[in-house]
């Protein structure tokens, strides 16, 4: 054989290697759990009405992407406004109408799409092929410091709390507010307990360090933080120390790596530092709108114009921030929690959820077994939900 058609043997040879080699990694995450435990669509059909079948103009999430992207479980958060908390009924009332109008869009969509309350109802769901979709409620001051609050959101198919948004509110503290009780008080433990008792997975991210350690001395069962990167990597109050990833793994819980540009990297965390220096003294000269209604629209519609475009992460970034969790808290402690925002950008590489193979690609080049990759697309989140809201 010549060396002309030696050289094209062997490129024929390469590429049947490597088309085979993605064949098997797309049925690899076929087989996967893949779930991602934290999205704000719940605004997108409350506040702007549109209809999650089709595919939404921009935005990361819809049915479709979700499906095109092969995501089995897509926790949807109810994020309640720090705004609204100086205001009695108004967190409960958001936290109600979001919850309303995402199980009224889920039951327009039940064909495709079902609400998930537990880890059976999730395996049902998924194996019936169609997407499962657990509620999560975002900021504990939804509740207004009622346990009874609390119980109503569980009956209604809520199967997990942030106990912080950005606001220390009365029973806990955040981490991106002034601390008022050093982590929970008297009723925070109360909540967690109670939550305990009625089968809610608690979760942690966007609370305050000594409200972490607290909650880990107070809960029976193991906890995640739905949407968090790793500080070691980028130095942001939302990210969880090595000492809080390690406590997390002695736990049994599980950390959802984030994609929110400004945790992924301390560059473009430091370029939206330096638009905010330009951007804020003008904006914070705008009148307040009094409608709290009209504000939290303005708010969501107004989301993404403090984002550089420039220099943005990239998926490798994403896989960096897997990579450093699994080094420090173990491979059956790491999953996925996007908190991709529908108007603000998305890492290079995953445009929104259809791109979700990529990850399970990006882990695979990155020489993770098969079984680890399942753990960290959501098998590790599948054992938690079973033992917290299933008793396993």
């Amino acid at each position: 054989m010549n060396r002309w058609k030696c050289a094209i043997a062997l490129g024929v040879a390469a590429l049947y290697l490597a088309c085979t080699a993605d064949d098997r990694t797309d049925t690899l995450h076929h087989e996967a759990i893949v779930w991602d435990t934290h999205n704000d669509l719940s605004y997108r059909i409350l506040y702007e009405q549109l209809d999650i079948s089709q595919r939404l103009p921009a935005g990361h999430v819809d049915i479709p992407r979700l499906e095109e992207g092969g995501v089995d479980v897509q926790t949807v958060a109810l994020y309640v406004e720090n705004f609204l908390y100086p205001h009695p009924g108004r967190c409960y009332r958001q936290a109600k109408d979001l919850l309303a109008a995402t199980r009224e869009a889920i039951e327009q969509n039940s064909d495709r799409v079902e609400l998930a309350r537990t880890g059976a109802d999730v395996e049902r769901i998924v194996a019936a092929g169609k997407i499962a979709m657990p509620l999560a409620i975002e900021g504990g001051h939804a509740i207004e410091n009622s346990l009874e609050n609390l119980r109503e959101f569980s009956d209604l198919g809520v199967s997990s709390m942030t106990l912080t948004h950005n606001v220390s509110h009365d029973w806990a503290d955040s981490g991106a507010d002034e601390p008022r009780w050093g982590g929970l008080n008297d009723l925070g433990r109360e909540v967690v307990r109670e939550m305990n008792r009625l089968g809610m997975v608690i979760d942690i991210s966007h609370v305050s360090d000594e409200t972490f350690f607290d909650v880990l001395e107070v809960t029976e069962d193991p906890v995640i933080a739905s949407h968090s990167g790793c500080r070691s990597l980028n130095p942001h109050r939302r990210n969880m120390s090595d000492e809080m990833l390690a406590a997390l793994a002695e736990n049994g819980g599980v950390i959802g790596i984030v994609f929110v540009l400004n945790y992924l990297t301390p560059e473009y965390s430091q370029a939206m530092s330096e638009l905010h220096a330009v951007s804020r003294p003008w904006l914070q000269q705008v009148p307040e709108i009094e409608d709290l209604d009209l504000r939290i629209v303005a708010q969501h519609l107004s989301a993404g114009r403090e984002w550089p475009l420039e220099n943005r992460p990239t998926i490798e970034d994403v896989l960096d921030h897997i990579d450093h969790a699994v080094s420090v808290a173990g491979v059956d402690h790491v999953g996925l929690g996007a908190d991709m925002y529908p108007r603000t950008p998305s890492p290079v590489g995953i445009r929104g959820a259809h791109d979700y193979p990529n990850i399970t690609r990006g882990l695979k080049a990155r020489g993770y077994s098969d079984e680890d990759v399942k753990k960290i697309m959501g098998g590790n989140f599948l054992r938690v939900w079973k033992q917290v809201t299933d008793g396993d």
